[in-house]
């Protein structure tokens, strides 16, 4: 009896020291954030699956500019793009008369109209009847205009206190981008929406205020509660972190409204008719306008998508308040106990069984009980979740596995004879390799993507829009079919990997998943393979589409995530990233300089440096929206269509060295000279003719060009 008592009581001794040391390790890979990316991972999947589990508010309201808009503007009001101010004042004052709480309006209007100074008076004059509008600011090193706030914009409604005292003096040096004048001074409030993200450029968290000199200015998420006049957060009781965002599956879940609706009801009340929608069905509702239509809405990346409208984040963030919905960390005292927990379930299987003699049975049970463990902790990790209580996973989960490995090599060290009965026994369920990696390396049991260096391609056709509208299903497929047959085997042929295709839309990159070093060269020549190959089949695809059939292409060169993505019944090998994102806008980008084709710096010199015998022509250097530093954008071409243009192109080049040295005048002479056989040059001279009208700081002058649009 008493030889058993010490055999129990050893026994106790090491799974106390195995849980000890397990729980030590584990909490210092912790500390070290090795465990962040699956961790992340594992977020986003309880995110995505317990989204739909709470219902949005019935507080938000959300109305887009969304294609379907600007048909109906186009159809029946002969509006092009960009609208007349006038029509988002019109959009306030239909909410004035429903007695909205507030209108939110998710848009920069940092340049004047297009239609003349009275387009936006008459649009901040509605702002102005309303009391209750929020515009936005936006904190950008480069894009930035102002370093101090304007006396004559309303002030942010909070002073910094002790408590943010310091982390006000601890921002960076940013200036700040507002709206003109005359729409920022008729706003209630200007809600910052500079986003911030995590190490992976996903957001997960929004803080309440962001220090600036000696004002705490709301988040657009917040702000509208300023302007309804309604309770605020506390800034005594906010993290300076952030809080963590509980979001809903998409934009659907707030039933949005589109921006043609609201101005037809608008217009049938001045006329005395039945509105489609009645105003007082918004009385005391927080209003979010944003734009959605393909190529001007903002995008991030959320745990639910890596294309989710930025304006969702801000929805998100007021929703959250009004709801309470926030999610909230574990206390680290009780992460330290799961740890520690799961660590004891995890070494105690295979020594009881060894208490119990039960030598055939205890790899079998052990594994068995681990498991069960295991998932039964996942369920939990999943049913915090949905109450609001993000539960660490990595942490647990490795000191849950690890306590087993160690529990077992342990215990092959003290029985050599049961050591080896239970690795021949374990074979059966993992291959050795598989369990050494296992032990090495208990972070890799969560599957994800690789950082890898590629060529991205982003292509989309030109008015496609309108020529789907022209064609019936039939016809409109066996188009589209051809042509991306074409394009698609281009890419393929250069060794290009096809993410998807959406719509007339094709996304692609290089690199990945098989090595190629040149892969910027292959990217941005097949690039020029695809518009040639466009061009001899043009007259054809015309004839069939009964309208012009052009391709934009935009390439950027840098690092993403590349992997598998989705769940473990579906997926898709696919991208994310920051360059990813630079690459889109860079297609988009073509329309402000008339082009259809355009590439990065970042592209150009690899392609350069593996021999490429393709030429380029510096465009600009360029602002997009949603970046902090300016990335410089060329057009390559082949080297007979560079010789062809050779004098065109020399004094394009000139005439930019004109606007980077900030002599406008002299620039606008230059650009107007080639400008009828140049479309860079002539938009170059609207350019210059529109800072000639509202003169830049020079001090600052960099000659970057500042996208207004995505």
């Amino acid at each position: 009896m008493g030889r058993e008592n010490t055999r129990v009581k050893n026994h106790a001794i090491r799974v106390a020291v195995i849980v000890a040391v397990t729980a030590a390790v584990v909490l210092v890979l912790k500390g070290l954030s090795l465990f962040q990316r699956p961790e992340n991972m594992w977020y986003d999947s309880r995110m995505v699956y317990t989204a739909s589990s709470h219902r949005p508010s019935d507080e938000i309201a959300v109305v887009l500019l969304d294609q379907d808009s600007l048909d109906w503007a186009q159809q029946e009001l002969g509006w092009s793009w960009p609208w007349p101010r006038s029509a988002y004042g019109d959009i306030v004052s239909y909410f004035n008369l429903g007695g909205a709480a507030s209108v939110a309006f998710d848009v920069l209007f940092t340049e004047p109209s297009v239609y003349g100074p009275q387009d936006d008076q008459a649009f901040a004059q509605a702002c102005a009847e309303y009391g209750r509008v929020v515009q936005t600011v936006y904190f950008d090193a480069i894009q930035g205009r102002d370093s101090s706030w304007k006396d004559t914009f309303p002030q942010p409604p909070l002073k910094t206190d002790d408590v943010w005292a310091s982390d006000s003096s601890s921002q960076p040096a940013e200036d700040l981008l507002f709206p003109i004048d005359s729409i920022a001074s008729s706003a209630a409030v200007l809600g910052n929406i500079t986003g911030s993200s995590d190490w992976d450029k996903v957001i997960r968290r929004a803080q309440a205020y962001r220090p600036f000199q000696s004002y705490l200015v709301p988040t657009l998420g917040v702000a509208p509660l300023f302007a309804a006049g309604e309770e605020v957060p506390d800034p005594e009781l906010e993290p300076k972190h952030g809080r963590l965002l509980r979001f809903q599956p998409s934009l659907e879940s707030y039933v949005p409204y589109s921006a043609g609706q609201i101005l037809q009801s608008y217009y049938a009340i001045q006329a005395g008719q039945e509105p489609l929608l009645e105003s007082d069905m918004f009385q005391d509702i927080y209003v979010f306008f944003g734009f959605y239509a393909p190529g001007l809405f903002d995008i991030c990346t959320t745990p639910l998508s890596t294309v989710y409208p930025g304006v969702g984040v801000h929805i998100t963030q007021l929703d959250n308040y009004l709801q309470d919905s926030f999610l909230n960390p574990t206390p680290f005292p009780v992460e330290v106990a799961l740890v520690v927990l799961l660590a004891l379930l995890g070494a105690v299987p295979l020594s009881m069984a060894e208490v119990l003699r039960l030598h055939k049975l205890n790899v079998v049970v052990s594994v068995a009980w681990v498991a069960i463990f295991g998932l039964l902790f996942v369920v939990l990790s999943y049913s915090a979740f949905a109450a609001g209580l993000v539960l660490p996973m990595m942490a647990p989960l490795v000191a849950l596995t690890l306590a087993f490995f160690s529990a077992m090599v342990v215990s092959y060290r003290q029985e050599g004879r049961q050591r080896r009965y239970l690795k021949s026994a374990f074979r059966h369920y993992l291959s050795p390799a598989v369990i050494d990696t296992l032990v090495a390396h208990p972070e890799s049991l969560v599957l994800g993507g690789e950082r890898r260096h590629i060529s991205i391609f982003f292509s989309d056709v030109q008015g496609f829009t309108s020529i789907s509208e022209g064609l019936s299903p039939e016809e409109l497929t066996s188009l589209l079919n051809d042509y991306l047959s074409h394009m698609t085997d281009i890419i393929l042929e250069s060794g290009g990997t096809i993410d998807k295709y959406e719509g007339d839309a094709i996304i692609a990159f290089w690199n990945a998943p098989v090595d190629l070093p040149d892969h910027g060269r292959r990217a941005v020549e097949a690039m020029i393979r695809c518009q040639e190959k466009l061009s001899q089949l043009r007259p054809e695809l015309e004839q069939r589409a009964g309208r012009p059939f052009y391709m934009r292409v935009g390439i950027n060169t840098g690092d993403a995530v590349v992997g598998n993505m989705g769940s473990s019944s579906r997926f898709d090998y696919t991208m994310l990233g920051d360059s990813v994102n630079l690459a889109a806008r860079l297609e988009g980008l073509n329309k402000q300089f008339g082009t259809y084709s355009m590439c990065s710096a970042a592209t150009k010199e690899e392609a350069v440096a593996f021999g490429t015998q393709l030429c380029f022509r510096e465009l600009a250097r360029v602002a997009v929206v949603g970046k902090k530093e300016a990335v410089t954008v060329f057009e390559p071409m082949t080297a007979c269509e560079f010789q062809g243009r050779h004098t065109v192109l020399a004094a394009f080049s000139q005439a930019l060295e004109l606007f980077y040295q900030g002599k406008i005048p002299e620039a606008l002479e230059a650009f107007s000279a080639i400008q009828a056989e140049d479309a860079p040059a002539a938009h170059y001279v609207a350019k210059c003719r529109e800072l000639l009208e509202n003169p830049p700081d020079m001090s600052s002058w960099e000659g970057v060009w500042v996208a207004t649009s995505k």
